[in-house]
């Protein structure tokens, strides 16, 4: 069973302040920048600076010792972020496309990153189970390293800044397969971090 502190460690890591909230809000305007230029780089950046890990972590973590009102707490912190995230993404979407920097018709043309970011399929699931994997092994062993939390972040905020430019450019179709892409990568890094976690056990105890 993870130790007390272990448990007191992530849970603290997972909480809801205004630095996760603003971290989340800068993720989502990197994001959108890099997803309506193509830019890899930048995609990277806000891939780097979204602390999405920790919440998702604690689920999975409660889910394991049994705790619902810890797995609730990160699902509600992590919701909020993905909220702010999304937000962000569209509000410098609509800022770009007023200021014709970036044309609005021509959000959804020809962005090949965009366009990954909307279409779930077998890559998303691998992506989603080694950002779980991971993830659980970077908390369990307090080695909570930046690079590791890049890994779950490129399965989550790509996904939720493309969902909000679709949505924004009056495209639901693409914006709810931005959203079921989220769901499905959400669903499985909690899922591998619940059996990652179980199968680590043995070592909790040492």
């Amino acid at each position: 069973m993870a130790s007390l502190r272990t448990i007191k460690k992530i849970t603290k890591q997972a909480k809801l302040t205004s630095s996760y909230l603003v971290f989340m809000a800068m993720a989502g305007v990197l994001a959108a920048v890099a997803l309506l230029t193509d830019s890899v780089p930048i995609l990277i950046g806000s891939m780097v600076i979204a602390p999405a890990l920790p919440p998702l972590g604690l689920v999975s973590l409660a889910i394991v010792v049994r705790k619902p009102r810890l797995a609730l707490r990160g699902l509600t912190t992590a919701f909020l972020g993905f909220l702010i995230a999304m937000a962000f993404a569209m509000l410098t979407t609509w800022i770009l496309n007023i200021t014709q920097v970036i044309r609005a018709e021509t959000n959804l043309l020809n962005k090949s990153l965009l366009e990954e970011r909307v279409k779930p399929g077998w890559y998303s699931v691998i992506a989603a189970m080694a950002a779980g994997v991971s993830g659980a092994v970077a908390l369990i062993k307090q080695k909570t390293d930046t690079l590791v939390g890049v890994v779950a972040a490129l399965a989550l905020v790509p996904a939720v800044a493309a969902a909000g430019i679709a949505f924004l450019s009056k495209n639901p179709v693409i914006g709810f397969g931005g959203l079921f892409l989220l769901g499905i990568n959400v669903g499985f890094i909690i899922i591998s971090g619940v059996l990652t976690i179980i199968v680590l056990r043995p070592e909790q105890r040492e």
